[in-house]
Order: C-alpha cells, then sequence, then structure tokens
C-alpha cells in the first residue's frame, strides 16, 4: 500500500501521540484511510495536515464540535468567520484573565476594592445639575416617571460630567432591552452598552462625601496602573437604591452602542 502510513507512522510524521489520533477519530474528526491486511488503520499522504490542522485547533481550546464544522465546511468566506470568531472569544479570555491576574497581584484586599462583571445593558440617560451629593430629588422624579409607565427599573447609575460644587451629570436607569421610551420626557440618550468587568469600591459614607470615595478608587487605580475603559459611575442597587457602589470599567468584553 505504497504511500499510505500507518498510526506509528503518521504519529511520528506529525509528533502527535497516537492516542490524540484515535481520539480524534473517535470524535468523527479524521478517518483512516482504510486498514491493511493486518488490521492496522492506515492513512494518507495529504492526511498529515488535517491532522496537525486539529491538533492546533484543540491546543487553541477551540470545542470538538465547531473543529467539526470547520472540517466539514468547504466555503472559504464562511471559514474564515469562524476563526475570526474564536479569536474574538480567546482574546475575552485572555482580557479576562489578564485582569483577573492584574486584580490579585494588586493591593485590593486591604482597600476593599474588588471586581465586578457589568452585564449588558439598555440606560436611558437624564441630565441633571445639582450640588454636591444632592442629586436624590432629581432621581426621584425620573424614578416616578418611569414608575408611571410600568417600565420597571433594575439600576441607576450617576455619570459625572463637569463641575465642582455645582455638579453637572447624567442620571441614568438600567430598564429592559425593548423598553418604549418615547413617552418620556427630557431624554438625554439611549445607551446599549458592553458587558465589561470594572473595578469597584463600596461606598458607605455619607453622600456628602462622595468625592473620597472617587479619590481612593482613582488613587487605587493609578498606584496600580489600571488602565480605565470608560468614566466611574455611580451604581446604586438594592429594594430602595442605596447600596452604592463606585465602578471604573477597566477592560470592554462586548459591543456598545449609543441610539
Amino acid at each position: 500500500m505504497s504511500g499510505f502510513m500507518r498510526i506509528q507512522d503518521i504519529s511520528e510524521r506529525t509528533g502527535i501521540s497516537k492516542s490524540a489520533i484515535r481520539y480524534y477519530e473517535s470524535k468523527n474528526l479524521l478517518r483512516s484511510v482504510e486498514r491493511n491486511s493486518s488490521g492496522y488503520r492506515m492513512y494518507s499522504e495529504g492526511q498529515v495536515a488535517k491532522i496537525k490542522l486539529i491538533s492546533s485547533l484543540r491546543l487553541a481550546d477551540i470545542p470538538i464540535k465547531d473543529i467539526e464544522a470547520y472540517l466539514k465546511e468547504n466555503d472559504t468566506k464562511s471559514k474564515k468567520r469562524m476563526m475570526d470568531e474564536w479569536i474574538q472569544i480567546i482574546r475575552g479570555r485572555l482580557d479576562r484573565l489578564n485582569v483577573s491576574l492584574h486584580y490579585l497581584d494588586s493591593n485590593c484586599e486591604s482597600e476593599q476594592i474588588y471586581l465586578i462583571e457589568k452585564s449588558e445593558e439598555t440606560i436611558i440617560w437624564f441630565l441633571a445639575e445639582s450640588n454636591i451629593g444632592q442629586f436624590k430629588e432629581h432621581v426621584r422624579k425620573r424614578m416616578k416617571e418611569l414608575k408611571k409607565l410600568n417600565i420597571p427599573i433594575k439600576s441607576c447609575y450617576l455619570n459625572y460630567l463637569s463641575g465642582k460644587d455645582l455638579i453637572k451629570a447624567k442620571i441614568g436607569f438600567c430598564v429592559p432591552v425593548d423598553t418604549h421610551a418615547n413617552k418620556l420626557s427630557e431624554i438625554h440618550s439611549i445607551e446599549h452598552t458592553a458587558s465589561c468587568i470594572c473595578i469597584a469600591l463600596a461606598f458607605k459614607s455619607p453622600i456628602s462625601k462622595i468625592q473620597d470615595g472617587y479619590q481612593k478608587l482613582m488613587r487605587y487605580a493609578i498606584e496600580n496602573k489600571w488602565a480605565p475603559t470608560g468614566s466611574i459611575l455611580e451604581c446604586y442597587r438594592g429594594e430602595d437604591f442605596s447600596d452604592l457602589d463606585l465602578l471604573m470599567p477597566v477592560t470592554q468584553i462586548g459591543k456598545r452602542e449609543d441610539v
């Protein structure tokens, strides 16, 4: 059977173990051409590259079912799209690992800083102007308007824009993605945010001292060389929105879109 190789031969040619090659066969990623008179699996020269590709994709942690679909696909553009999707997934994993390592390597516990993954959200933003720590009435007004229209609110954000004593800010409410906001008044914007990972500080002091929280989070970020991917947000949660976290995005997982 000139031109054909036993599993031992192809293992030596590729540097890939016989057990791995048998595993690829068991998962329908590879098929021996036939068996010789002694019952040994036989492989062709043309399968060397395929076996190397399968091994490479497995080492890249591509799932078996995705490799199978890739090998069956004949359209070059479709294969390129599949490869691009894998690249994006792996880049996302790499971002997470880098953030995790950076966090653990920083002085996180003594500073009471933690990591939080902020999922994709739809946020309705309103403009507001008030003194430091005096935005409560603005928030109540907008919450009342949302509740009147039976729009559920998941969380509330405040995004500082400018000012020192008299502050200009955006007040945002996280709402369901299918929310119809045409009946709301004075909307500044509707933002569809991507999921991201933030470093966060739980703020327990009086709201009038909120600047201290900003300074502490900024100091921690600078000292530990975090690179923000967005501005700090005041995030209010809980039944009465009294739980306050200061969030600084440090890596973006998906795309974002402004309306």
